[in-house]
């Protein structure tokens, strides 16, 4: 699988899921840019990449900023071929406790921000000829979960939405996809196990208990599948929600 020539654009590229997908797409030689909230991690991950992997700090929130992405990755590249919308937000309440703070934060986050740099991709991709989407969505955009309904609304309009533009733009040699992880160790999951008063090595052994597969999964074996649903590998995918959770949706 390889990405030689391939120019790209990963949002929440600093950390976890992202920072592995960068890392992926950059080692199959496409030239990379990823945006990220904490410079200083961006900065370093661009430094341990070199190469054609640039680094843009910004917030998500900031619905200017966002609409600046797509056309500053056609700037650095000359096109855009695959866009992974991977940066999310999460706040464990029940509905009845969020506060509109957090379900507006949430939405511009894992809702607003992929709409809107979906958008001005399919308008790019259109031009070039084609290119892909993958969206990060979550299995419980597929399901619910306690305690975390705002979150869940957010992942399952990403869900949908992937459906729909996928039958948008199916004939116009844009694939539009969407990857569904469960739990994964990253940075923001043992911050959460942290949170319970667990270490982390409790904190993956009780989560990974409930699993199927009886763990957790690495970043970078989910950046797997986003590069599976990139590639030509996956050239009659289009409109598809891949669950990548140990098979805790399965049932």
């Amino acid at each position: 699988m390889t990405f030689a020539g391939k120019a790209v654009l990963v949002t929440g590229g600093n950390s976890g899921i992202g920072a592995a997908t960068v890392r992926a797409f950059a080692r199959e030689g496409a030239a990379v840019l990823f945006t990220g909230r904490d410079r200083a991690r961006g900065t370093a991950l661009q430094a341990e990449l070199a190469g054609t992997t640039a680094f843009v700090a910004g917030d998500l929130t900031d619905r200017a900023f966002a609409e600046t992405l797509v056309p500053e990755a056609v700037k650095r590249f000359g096109r855009l071929d695959v866009l992974v919308n991977n940066a999310g937000t999460l706040h464990r309440s029940a509905p009845a406790e969020t506060t509109d703070e957090q379900w507006d934060v949430m939405m511009a986050v894992n809702l607003d921000a992929p709409f809107i740099l979906s958008r001005a991709a399919v308008r790019q991709m259109r031009v070039q000829g084609g290119g892909t989407i993958v969206n990060v969505a979550s299995e419980l955009g597929l399901v619910g979960g306690k305690g975390i309904g705002a979150y869940c609304a957010t992942k399952g309009a990403l869900v949908l939405l992937t459906k729909a533009m996928a039958l948008d733009h199916a004939d116009q040699n844009i694939r539009i996809n969407a990857v569904c992880p469960g739990e994964i160790h990253t940075p923001l999951l043992e911050g959460a196990i942290r949170a319970r008063l667990m270490t982390v090595d409790d904190g993956l052994a009780f989560l990974g208990g409930q699993v199927p597969m009886k763990r957790v999964a690495e970043p970078s074996e989910i950046a797997s599948t986003i590069l599976f649903l990139a590639s030509p590998a996956a050239s009659f995918m289009t409109g598809a929600t891949l669950s990548a959770d140990g098979g805790s949706t399965a049932g």
